[in-house]
C-alpha cells in the first residue's frame, strides 16, 4: 500500500494475480482487504488463438483467453514515486506496467515487448485495468445473493454527437446488467464501449468513473487515444472492475504481428479516486492537462476571432473593428488558399495563397496585423487534400494518400495524406514552418475521419500526434489550436501537444452554452475554445447569452461586428473587458455544475444550468448562468462559505442579479438567456 497524499495506491495479489486499487487515504483503512479477494489483472493481454477460459466470456470480451491466464508476476517494486510490474509467460511475452503519482492522480503506462524468439500477434493489450470498486460495499460472501444495496454504483460516460458533444450519461450497473449474479456460474459480464476509426471521439469521449453512491467515492480515468480506443466495465463475482486501451480485435479488428525484439507502448491512462462527487473527480483528471504547453501570450488566455472568407482587405478591416478589445489573436479561417467563389472545403491540398484574396502574400497581412497589436493565424488541414486541388490525384515522392482497395481512399471529398511515411511528413512539415514564420497561431483541423482496420488506424493516429509534436519542436512560440471537425481528438494525447482545443461541431445559440459546460469534465477551461458568433440579427438576449457562453472557456469570436449597431457593440466590448477580468479564475480553479437542465439535454433543454468556477484559495468565483425553455421565475446556485460581493455582471436588460448571504438569484430570466456574475470573498 503506497499512501500519495489523499490518494493510496494498493497493488493486492491473490493466487498469482496482482491488481490495482485506488482509495481515498482517508477512507483506505475502513475498505475490505485486498488480499485474498480475486481481483482483475493490472495488466492483460491476448493473442490470435487463444483459447478461452470462461464458456460465455468470448463475445464479450477478450481478457478470459489463455494468454491473460498464463501471464506471471516477474517483479514488483516501488521507488521514487513510481511502481512498477512485470509480467511474462513461458514463450516471452513481457507486459512492464507503471503506476507513477500525480498531484491527485495516477499516470498508468503499459507496454508489452517481445522476447521470445517468434513474431506474436498481439489482439489486445490493456493500458489500465483499476479494480476494488465494491471495497466500500462490504462482503456478501460466497454464494451471496447479488449486491446489497442495488443502485448504488453508478456508472457516468460522457457521449458524443455533433452540437451535443460530451453529454453525460449515468447509469447504475443494474441497468447495464452488471449487477452481482446470484450464483458463480455467469462468469464474467462485460460492457464494452469505445471508437474504431483514426478519430478517436465519435459517439463517446474516453472517459469513464463510477460512483459509490453509499460510500460518497468516485473513480474515474481518461485515456490519452490518439486513434481507436476501448473501455470495459467487468463484473467477475462480487468484484467490478474497469479498464481500457487501443481497441482489440473483438471490438476494433486490431492485430499487431510483434517481432522478436518488438514492443508497442499502450496509451497513458490517468486515473483518480475522490471522496466526493463526478465534479470533483473531473477536476484531478484535468488537473493532468495544467502542465501542457502555453506559449506567447496564453497564460493571460487572450480572445481569438476567426475571419471567414478571408482575405487582405476583409482582415485588417475587422482587425480595425477589435482595436482597443481583449482580442489577440485574429486567424484567417478556411478559404485563404482558394480564390473568391470556390470551395474552401474542396480546394485545400496545395496551401498556396490567393493571389485574388492577397495580393501581396500572406506576410503583408500578418505584419499588418501585428503593427495593429494583434497575433496572426492560419487555419490548416494538414492531412487531407481536397478534390479540386492538385495534389488530390498527385503521387510522387512528397505526396502519398492512403491506399484502399486499388483505389486512393477517399472521404467526402478529401483524400487523406499517409503521415506514417516520413517522406510525406518531413516536407510538410518544411513547408508549413516556412509560411508560419509569419503567424503565432494555428488551427489544425481534420476534415475526414477513416475506418480502417485497427492497426492502420492506431498508426496514423500517432502520426498526427508526432506531425503535431514535430510542428510544435520547429515553432516553439506558436500557439496550436487542435479542432479536427469540432471536438473529435479531444482527448489528453492531442491536448498534450496543443494549447488550445476546440471541442465542438455546435453553431447554435442555445446548443452551446450546454456543450461548453459539459467539456469542463474532460478539459481545463482554458485550453477549451467556446464559439461566440456575433449575430447582426441576434436581438440583446441573444447576443449576451452567446457572450455568457464564452466565459465558460477561451472566448473565440466570429460573424461580423462591423455590422453591430453601436448599442450591441458597446455590449460585446463591456462582455469583453469583464471577461479579461474573469480570465485569472478560468485559467484557475474547480468548475461546480448545477442547475435543473437534464444531463441528456442540448438544443432541446429546458430549465436552467449553473456553472460555479471557484479559485483555488476560495476567494474570488465566475458564475455563468444560462436558461432554456420553461426556466421558471427564478435561477441561481449556492456559493460556497464566505461574506461575498457581485463584483461585476453581465445580464440581458430587465433581468437582475441579487446575492443574499451564500444565494445568488437571478430574477424572472425568461427562457433562452444567460448571466455572468463576477465575485469575490472574504473569510469569516
Amino acid at each position: 500500500m503506497y499512501a500519495w497524499g489523499d490518494l493510496t495506491v494498493r497493488c493486492p495479489a491473490d493466487r498469482g494475480v496482482r491488481a490495482l486499487e485506488l482509495l481515498p487515504t482517508a477512507l483506505a483503512a475502513g475498505a475490505l482487504p485486498g488480499d485474498g479477494r480475486a481481483g482483475e489483472p493490472l495488466a492483460t493481454a491476448a493473442r490470435a488463438g487463444d483459447a478461452v477460459t470462461e464458456p460465455y466470456a468470448a463475445a464479450r470480451t477478450l481478457r478470459r483467453g489463455a494468454t491473460a491466464s498464463s501471464l506471471r508476476e516477474r517483479a514488483h517494486e516501488a521507488a521514487d514515486d513510481v511502481v512498477t510490474t512485470e509480467l511474462a509467460t513461458d514463450d516471452g511475452l513481457v507486459l512492464r506496467h507503471r503506476v507513477v503519482r500525480g498531484d491527485g492522480f495516477v499516470r498508468v503506462r503499459t507496454s508489452a515487448v517481445n522476447e521470445g524468439d517468434r513474431p506474436l500477434t498481439l489482439e489486445l493489450l490493456s493500458s489500465f485495468t483499476l479494480g476494488g470498486l465494491t471495497v466500500f460495499a462490504g462482503d456478501p460472501g460466497e454464494g451471496g445473493a447479488g449486491d446489497p444495496e442495488p443502485g448504488r454504483h453508478v456508472v457516468h460516460r460522457l457521449r458524443c454527437a455533433r452540437g451535443a458533444e460530451a453529454r453525460l450519461v449515468s447509469e447504475t450497473v443494474e441497468r447495464l446488467g452488471l449487477e452481482r449474479p446470484r450464483d458463480g456460474a455467469a462468469g464474467t459480464v462485460a460492457e464494452r464501449f469505445g471508437a474504431t476509426g483514426l478519430l478517436p471521439v465519435v459517439g463517446w469521449l474516453p472517459f469513464l468513473a463510477v460512483e459509490d453512491t453509499v460510500a460518497g467515492v468516485v473513480w474515474g480515468v481518461q485515456l490519452a487515444a490518439s486513434g481507436p480506443w476501448q473501455m470495459e466495465l467487468l463484473r467477475s463475482g462480487a468484484e467490478l472492475a474497469i479498464g481500457g486501451g487501443p481497441a482489440d480485435a473483438g471490438f476494433g479488428g486490431w492485430r499487431l504481428a510483434l517481432p522478436p525484439g518488438g514492443s508497442l507502448h499502450a496509451p497513458e491512462a490517468v486515473l483518480s479516486v475522490v471522496r466526493g462527487g463526478l465534479d470533483e473527480l473531473c477536476h484531478r483528471l484535468t488537473s493532468a492537462q495544467s502542465g501542457h504547453p502555453r506559449p506567447g501570450a496564453e497564460p493571460s488566455l487572450p480572445v481569438g476571432f476567426t475571419v471567414d472568407d478571408p482575405s487582405h482587405d476583409r482582415v485588417l478591416a475587422l482587425a480595425d473593428r477589435l482595436a482597443g478589445t481583449p482580442v489577440r489573436h485574429v486567424t484567417l479561417g478556411p478559404g485563404w488558399y482558394g480564390d473568391p467563389g470556390t470551395d474552401a472545403d474542396r480546394t485545400h491540398g496545395d496551401w498556396e495563397p490567393s493571389a485574388a484574396r492577397f495580393p501581396d502574400g500572406l506576410a503583408a497581412t500578418a505584419g499588418a496585423l501585428r503593427e495593429r497589436g494583434f497575433v496572426p493565424g492560419l487555419w490548416w488541414e494538414p492531412e487531407t487534400t481536397g478534390e479540386l486541388s492538385k495534389r488530390y490525384g498527385a503521387e510522387d515522392g512528397h505526396v502519398a494518400h492512403l491506399p484502399g482497395e486499388g483505389t486512393p481512399a477517399a472521404v467526402a471529398g478529401r483524400r487523406l495524406l499517409d503521415l506514417r511515411r516520413p517522406e510525406v511528413a518531413e516536407p510538410l512539415v518544411d513547408r508549413m514552418t516556412a509560411v508560419l514564420r509569419d503567424f503565432g497561431y494555428l488551427t489544425v483541423d481534420c476534415g475526414a475521419d477513416l475506418a480502417a482496420d485497427g492497426e492502420t488506424s492506431r498508426q496514423l493516429g500517432e502520426a498526427a500526434v508526432d506531425f503535431l509534436r514535430a510542428l510544435a519542436a520547429r515553432l516553439p512560440d506558436l500557439v496550436i489550436e487542435n479542432r479536427a471537425g469540432g471536438g473529435r481528438r479531444v482527448t489528453p494525447a492531442y491536448t498534450a501537444v496543443t494549447a488550445l482545443s476546440y471541442g465542438t461541431g455546435a453553431v447554435d445559440a442555445r446548443e452551446i452554452p450546454v456543450v461548453a459546460a459539459n467539456l469542463h469534465r474532460v478539459l481545463l477551461p482554458r485550453q477549451s475554445l467556446v464559439p461566440v458568433e456575433l449575430g447582426e440579427q441576434d436581438d440583446d438576449r441573444t447576443l449576451v447569452s452567446r457572450l455568457a457562453a464564452g466565459f465558460l472557456g477561451r472566448m473565440s469570436l466570429s460573424g461580423d461586428p462591423a455590422r453591430l449597431d453601436a448599442a450591441r457593440w458597446a455590449l460585446v466590448r463591456r462582455a469583453l473587458a469583464l471577461y479579461e477580468r474573469a480570465a485569472p479564475v478560468i485559467a484557475d480553479g474547480i468548475s461546480l455544475h448545477g442547475g435543473t437542465r437534464a444531463a441528456d439535454a442540448a438544443g432541446n433543454a429546458t430549465g436552467c444550468q449553473s456553472v460555479l468556477r471557484v479559485s483555488p484559495d476560495g476567494l474570488r468565483a465566475l458564475a455563468v448562468l444560462h436558461t432554456f425553455a420553461d426556466p421558471g421565475d427564478s435561477a441561481g446556485l449556492v456559493l460556497p462559505e464566505g461574506l461575498w460581493t457581485v463584483d461585476a455582471a453581465l445580464t440581458p436588460f430587465g433581468a437582475p442579479l441579487s446575492l443574499a448571504g451564500a444565494r445568488l438569484r437571478w430574477h424572472h430570466p425568461g427562457p433562452w438567456a444567460g448571466a455572468v456574475a463576477l465575485l469575490s470573498a472574504t473569510r469569516h
